[in-house]
């Protein structure tokens, strides 16, 4: 199923600017598709503007405006734009629904007009509250503006819930069906450790037993998971580690393997309740060095708290 509406925010910044190439890019495989350009116009807080506030305010639009058009202009290809007013956040949530937005494509923070900071504070927003595939992108420290990227290898990391797999049929669609890319399954086994005698300093290392018993489950569910993806026409390697940083772990393989995407399910095991503080899912999202895909499933697992 093709995507036909990529919705892009961005505000001002080559910060969030570092959304463009990647959405360009989906955009290419998706004939007829639109990215459109959404820059929300928000009143910097505490700053007091007096007399003067109409006027500076009636020049900052303008000022936003011109920057949508020639970010426009600069993408090229089918593009729409929409300026809107309000609490960022709470308005690309809505601007995606209005506009049925398949895909939404931005930076993991950027600075908007007069000094504002998103701090992540908008892509955590959407993460918590669409039930639609979002593509995060790192941007570089200095501002540079990232090249094409490629998504030929993509690293899918799974956990035991059955959750954790819904992520691929977004990531079937995000890439379009003329794409096969080399999808590499891991899994990673936290290392359970036992209870110590009161009164020892350290842990009991984990029952080796255990261990070899979670490896086996996992093994199973990835070779099961791979077939299925074969079935389809897909390239599919698996990988299971034995890690107590999940996080690490996978971050460490996106590296080794090379992979141009990291594509995760926001709830895996359990359930989380807070998608972007401490989770593994956030500490990827804050240090992989490529693009990675989000999917929230809806259900008792998908909402957010």
């Amino acid at each position: 199923m093709t995507l036909r509406t990529i919705m892009v925010p961005i505000d001002g910044s080559a910060f969030a600017e570092a959304a463009l190439p990647p959405a360009r890019a989906v955009a290419a495989a998706h004939a007829g598709a639109v990215v459109r350009l959404v820059l929300v116009h928000s009143a910097p807080s505490g700053v007091a503007l007096g007399a003067e506030g109409p006027r500076l305010t009636a020049e900052l639009r303008d000022r936003e405006e011109a920057y949508l058009t020639a970010a426009a202009e600069r993408l090229g290809g089918l593009v729409e734009t929409a300026h809107l007013d309000g609490d960022p956040g709470p308005e690309l949530a809505l601007e995606a629904e209005r506009c049925g937005a398949d895909l939404v494509v931005m930076a993991t923070h950027g600075r908007g007009a007069m000094g504002r900071f998103w701090l992540g504070s908008v892509a955590d927003h959407l993460v918590r509250h669409l039930h639609r595939p979002i593509l995060l992108v790192r941007p570089d420290p200095d501002g540079a503006t990232p090249g094409r990227p490629s998504f030929e290898r993509v690293l899918v990391p799974l956990d035991p819930s059955p959750d954790s797999e819904a992520v691929l049929q977004a990531l079937s669609r995000v890439l379009g069906a003329d794409r096969a890319p080399t999808v590499i399954l891991l899994s990673v086994v936290e290392p359970v450790l036992g209870v110590g005698e009161p009164g020892l300093p350290f842990a009991v290392p984990a029952d080796p037993a255990i261990l070899t018993e979670q490896r086996r489950v996992a093994e199973e569910r990835l070779v099961a998971t791979a077939a299925r993806l074969r079935g389809a026409g897909l390239r599919v390697e698996t990988t299971v580690l034995t890690a107590a940083r999940p996080a690490a772990a996978i971050l460490e393989t996106a590296i080794d393997q090379e992979v141009g995407l990291v594509a995760m399910t926001t709830h895996g095991e359990g359930g989380l309740q807070r998608l972007l503080l401490g989770s593994v899912t956030d500490k990827v999202i804050r240090a992989c060095p490529v693009p990675v895909l989000l999917w929230r499933p809806s259900g008792p697992n998908g909402d957010a708290a």
